[in-house]
């Protein structure tokens, strides 16, 4: 394609700068460390790497792997979690993470989305958060609907992204971020997974983008010949982190001829230079190779000629304050263009929940068969459970069978609630962090929108699951009887799920949370009166019953069982023991009748501070781990 008469529009844009920046990663010392003692020492992935970019213009970075392209990428979009020393510098002026985050878009690598919207729907779900709370929603998804077309999604608007091809996915990603129109796009690996076809395709969009006036950057790792010269420049890093050329690409060649380093002829230029930067471990003599490469560039022409950019760029805001306020990066014209984009004010708090509710609720319609089988196992174990129990009677031996019914019917009902939401943060994780990370929506609404979405299951299965045991067993006090039957089950399935989402937010995986919390399980089964006699219990592990949701669970409908029962007929064996009452059966086990709103209001101590800690450790997760 000829792009010889292409004129970027620069006027009024940013120009993105970065001086010496260094960045390390903390990194587990196998070697040295213990499952309870973890040694960590400093990784360094980058080199005092410098280089800039400026509007009008496609820069690639470019290296083998391990080199730091991604790193690099995040680093200059200040999107990295770790320790960087350096500057990143818009038209010459340091600047906030909220500033950027709002001044740029950032395109994964990696399309992560929740697949059960459709490209219109996810659209129109990213323009209510991303975008400024106050525009109408007609602006809004006119935004959305020209963006379709311009990015040639309109034929599959109405497709799930989980049926998207992975051309169409990259797509989406980029309108995402092209909704508040941003002058800076990041890009990192734009055509991984693509065909040369869509490959192509995705460049050539962001070279158009570019030549509007935009600053874009692309991390890639070997582009076929024809994407190659898409770029107009070229950011080059050998093994290990250093720079070794930034320039335009079309001059690259030459460069690395003057080195010596001559691309055969019919030879892919991306590949050829990838080749000669990389450091072969079993090539001793290429580790000194690419290191002097590294060098020579800093002595080099092009390497002086970006010298004098970058001191440019620290130069041309000197007149202004050290300390500035966000409406102070730009200047004169400057200022009014991009007061829109350090104005943008995000949705407020019960918007963000709003709209993260409503894309719960759409995976749930989307996806109910997920839903079906988990009622349906849930009422298998009803019945599982209730079908030995049939027709039990009130004697001194139907007392140990009433009571380990009423232990089974709210163990299953824990277990069945916590652990099936153990999945909810380790699968939705890397989601949010990019979503949050992109300020989007902060942590609140989004575990709040998870504790509301979880409520109504909890309340409608244990009702069914009451209502199957209660009457296959043959329990006692009718409808009245039922009623108070269900509300220990359900307050037990509710605080079952705070517990779950405990384990969920604070554990890496599903797996880890599932150990962790058998030992928690354990403990907690050992205390709550069938196992052993409460009322025996030393102190102070007397007050650790008080911790234990099986604990109220249990006592709660076993007071509500027993209460109905003013007599039990004693055993025809002379010198027998005879538990006459309900009370004494209670009393037998540890319980006490008037202790049923305690155990309600435990459940609900246990439901929030579960909830509490849950959202702390979500809060942490979300600020620590790194969404790039």
């Amino acid at each position: 394609m000829d792009y010889s008469n292409e004129t970027p529009a620069t006027d009024g844009r940013l120009t993105l700068s970065w001086h010496g920046l260094s960045v390390w990663v903390k990194i587990k010392d196998e070697e040295n460390s213990s499952w309870f003692n973890k040694h960590m020492y400093d990784s360094q992935l980058l080199h005092e790497v410098s280089g800039v970019a400026e509007p009008g213009s496609l820069t690639a970075i470019m290296g083998p792997s391990g080199a730091g392209k991604t790193t690099l990428l995040a680093t200059i979009s200040q999107r990295f979690k770790g320790r960087v020393e350096g500057d990143v510098l818009v038209n010459g002026r340091n600047m906030s993470n909220d500033v950027m985050t709002k001044l740029s878009g950032f395109v994964p690598q990696q399309d992560l989305t929740l697949g059960c919207l459709t490209v219109l729907e996810h659209m129109q779900l990213m323009a209510r958060l991303k975008m400024d709370k106050d525009l109408p929603t007609s602006h809004r998804n006119q935004r959305v609907l020209s963006l379709l077309v311009e990015l040639g999604l309109n034929k599959c608007k109405n497709t799930q992204i989980s049926a998207l091809s992975g051309g169409e996915m990259k797509k989406v990603a980029l309108g995402v971020e092209l909704l508040t129109n941003p002058p800076l796009l990041f890009c990192d690996e734009p055509t991984t997974g693509l065909d040369s076809y869509n490959a192509s395709t995705v460049v050539e969009k962001l070279r158009q983008l570019a030549v509007q006036g935009r600053t874009v950057i692309c991390s890639i790792h070997q582009p076929a010949s024809g994407i190659f010269e898409l770029f107009h420049n070229v950011v080059l890093l050998v093994g290990g982190g250093r720079l070794a050329y930034q320039g335009e690409s079309k001059a690259a060649l030459d460069y690395f001829n003057s080195l010596g380093l001559v691309c055969p002829t019919s030879y892919n230029l991306s590949e050829f230079l990838v080749s000669q930067l990389a450091v072969n471990v079993k090539e001793p003599s290429s580790a000194g190779r690419v290191a002097t490469i590294s060098d020579r560039f800093q002595a080099s022409e092009q390497g002086q000629a970006l010298g004098r950019k970058l001191q440019k760029q620290l130069t041309r805001n000197q007149h202004m304050p050290a300390t500035f306020i966000d409406n102070q990066l730009f200047k004169g014209k400057e200022e009014n263009e991009f007061e829109s984009y350090l104005s943008i004010q995000q949705p407020h708090y019960f918007t963000q929940l709003y709209w993260l509710l409503w894309r719960s609720v759409m995976e749930i319609r989307r996806n109910p068969q997920d839903q079906l089988l988990r009622l349906a196992f849930y009422m298998f174990i009803a019945l599982l459970i209730s079908t030995p129990y049939v027709g039990l009677t009130i004697d001194q031996k139907g007392i140990q069978n009433i009571q380990g019914f009423l232990y089974l019917v709210i163990v299953e009902t824990i277990f069945m609630f916590s652990y099936s939401v153990f999945h909810t943060f380790p699968s939705e994780l890397p989601v949010l962090l990019r979503e949050i990370g992109n300020g989007l929506y902060s942590p609140g609404p989004y575990y709040v929108s998870k504790m509301v979405i979880l409520l109504p299951r909890a309340l409608i299965e244990p009702i069914l699951y009451s209502a199957l045991t209660f009457y296959i067993a043959g329990l006692f006090g009718g409808v009245v009887g039922f009623i108070e039957f269900c509300i220990p089950v359900i307050a037990c399935a509710i605080t079952a799920t705070a517990y779950g989402c405990l384990i969920s937010a604070t554990f890496e995986s599903v797996a880890t949370g599932s150990l962790a919390s058998v030992p928690i399980e354990q403990i907690s089964l050992i205390f709550c009166g069938i196992y052993m006699s409460l009322s025996d219990v030393p102190f102070p592990f007397n007050g650790i019953k008080y911790l234990s949701m099986f604990y109220y669970g249990i006592e709660a409908v076993s007071i509500l069982q027993w209460k109905q029962v003013d007599f039990i007929p004693c055993s025809d064996v002379k010198g027998a023991p005879c538990i006459a009452t309900g009370d004494m059966v209670l009393d037998y086990y540890g319980y006490r009748s008037t202790d049923i709103g305690l155990d309600l209001l435990g459940l609900g101590a246990i439901y929030c501070f579960s909830h509490f800690i849950g959202f702390l450790s979500f809060v942490r997760r979300s600020k620590q781990q790194a969404a790039y």
